[in-house]
């Protein structure tokens, strides 16, 4: 009878049981690292910050755009400024992009603290935003990035 932990094990392990929201963050780890610590100074760090973020309307509607319009210009994270573009994710599907946010939103911050929960992300929901925002540039997004909250201190960088 040991063979069926075996079997167990090797089912859950396969791509069919794997998480969705770890499949996509793939994608988004080139830049923003597999910990979501991003690289000070280049990219920035997503670990600990987007729950806050994803607690408002307008915030999730920030973080949805952020991902499928880009992002241009600078955005301050942990006191540096960083001046780059995010290019935007085309060929992601919607339930992608809720997926990968959702994973992001989880990450752990500083310490290794965890995030307290938030709303879950669905295509539903990313597929309602991008109606709403047509042909929305990456300096659009930069600028709805003003009233957007990313940490519980309250700062909006």
């Amino acid at each position: 009878m040991r063979l069926r932990p075996a079997i167990a094990a090797l089912l859950l392990t396969s791509p069919a049981f794997a998480d969705p929201g770890a499949e996509a963050w793939k994608r988004c780890a080139a830049c923003h690292l597999a910990d979501g610590k991003g690289v000070p100074g280049a990219f920035p760090r997503l670990a600990g910050r987007l729950h806050e973020a994803a607690a408002t309307d307008a915030g999730r509607a920030y973080l949805i755009l952020t991902v499928t319009a880009g992002l241009m210009g600078p955005v301050e994270v942990d006191g540096k400024t960083i001046r780059g573009f995010m290019p935007a994710q085309a060929g992601l599907t919607s339930a992608e992009v809720a997926a990968a946010l959702n994973y992001a939103a989880a990450l752990p911050g500083p310490e290794g603290r965890a995030q307290k929960p938030v709303k879950p992300f669905t295509a539903e929901e990313v597929e309602a935003v991008k109606t709403a925002h047509p042909g929305v540039s990456a300096n659009a997004v930069h600028a709805a990035r003003a009233g957007v909250r990313f940490d519980a201190d309250g700062t909006t960088p």
